[in-house]
């Protein structure tokens, strides 16, 4: 959602609001600083069109690392 840019602006917005509300319905979350995660976001949105298969991978390593089960 980040790299297509359906939308005219706040496509990281978007894209991150839509991945935690993902998250919370199946009872995950990410525990990483607003900051590391922002800057992610923005790696994500200006990397080249050519590296597509190793973004995901990056992409899949990073939520690998931070996300957690919500505790009730």
């Amino acid at each position: 959602m980040i790299k297509n840019h359906p939308f005219q602006n706040r496509n990281k917005r978007i894209a991150m609001t839509s991945l935690l509300v993902l998250l919370h319905r199946y009872d995950k979350w990410l525990k990483v600083d607003t900051q590391e995660l922002y800057n992610f976001a923005v790696w994500v949105a200006s990397s080249p069109s050519k590296l597509k298969d190793d973004v995901i991978n990056a992409i899949e390593k990073f939520i690998g690392h931070v996300i957690v089960k919500l505790t009730k």
